[in-house]
């Protein structure tokens, strides 16, 4: 079996980086909006819900890889840890691809030490460097999804730059890891896309029409170039589209990780949104969320899918 790819976010989990957060968590208590928290965090209690998302992963048969794990016997990257409270939240640094490992440069300033170690994490896990997001642009993971079919999508915002969404276009069509790249432009205020969709198994999405519908999205292959309703794209798709709020979204409603066809981690509280995927015939495992949430985060940013089959 490989160590690592990953051609969208809906084939079954069998391995994931995380990091168990520790005292560095505690500089975000100091400055919350410095570190884009909403609030101060109950670091133990942080703690013991992140450990049981790892321990429902493994329960999964998912194994699980930790960064201070990995990095434990490298004094610098343990250094640059212990200055990185958003760390935990592991998705945003990078994304793994069939091809290996990109590595994003993140758009809130205080994050740039994530990159560093994630990429010693990526190469101490087997998992080879692909492609860097240049310097002078920026990119972050919350803002870009793989989905089914070969077809990658991206949004503009406040902490992605136009530049840093057409080097990664470029790279994954070129290297034909994709053949259908969709840009999307959100509101003002709103930070990653993964807040406001995401894919579950079986071709359903969930989507919020008020932020996703304020702009047309634009979609390239390699060889075309237009522009379309994101929400008509689904449907011709053939997506199961399930419809949320702004306000579902802010309660992390579509904080959602695919461990295979029938099974998901949330770490929402929203049952509704859980009953109606339920009644789709995927199980649901409800993680606590009230503290990662205060981050701005769930089970979704604070996983990095290393191999997906």
């Amino acid at each position: 079996m490989p160590e690592f790819g990953v051609p969208n976010e809906v084939g079954e989990l069998r391995r994931v980086l995380v990091h168990h957060p520790g005292k560095e968590l505690e500089l975000a208590n100091l400055n919350p909006a410095l570190h884009h928290f909403k609030s101060q965090v109950n670091v133990k209690r942080f703690q013991s819900h992140h450990q049981m998302m790892t321990e429902a992963l493994n329960d999964s048969g998912v194994e699980v890889l930790d960064i201070g794990t990995l990095l434990a016997d490298d004094p610098f990257t343990s250094k640059l840890i212990h200055q990185s409270p958003n760390l935990v939240y592991t998705r945003d640094s990078s994304t793994i691809t069939d091809a290996g490992a990109i590595l994003f440069r993140m758009g809130l300033e205080s994050r740039r030490y994530e990159t560093p170690i994630v990429k010693a994490a990526h190469l101490a896990s087997g998992t080879p460097i692909a492609h860097y997001t240049p310097e002078g642009q920026t990119l972050e993971g919350g803002s870009f999804i793989l989905l089914e079919g070969k077809v990658a999508l991206a949004a503009l915002t406040p902490r992605t730059t136009q530049g840093g969404i057409e080097d990664l276009q470029s790279f994954l069509l070129n290297e034909q890891l994709i053949d259908q790249f969709i840009q999307i432009n959100l509101p003002k205020g709103i930070s990653h896309i993964d807040t406001e969709f995401i894919e579950l198994p079986g071709k359903i999405a969930l989507f919020n029409r008020e932020t996703l519908e304020a702009y047309p999205a634009t979609i390239f292959t390699r060889s075309e170039t237009w522009t379309a309703s994101y929400l008509e794209w689904l449907r011709d798709n053939e997506y199961d589209v399930i419809e949320i709020t702004s306000e579902q979204c802010e309660e992390m409603a579509c904080d959602l990780l695919t461990v295979d066809e029938a099974l998901i981690l949330h770490s929402s509280s929203n049952d509704h949104i859980i009953d109606e995927i339920r009644e789709r015939g995927i199980e649901v495992i409800q993680i606590p969320g009230d503290e990662f949430i205060k981050g701005n985060g769930g089970v979704h940013c604070m996983t990095c899918p290393l191999l997906r089959i």
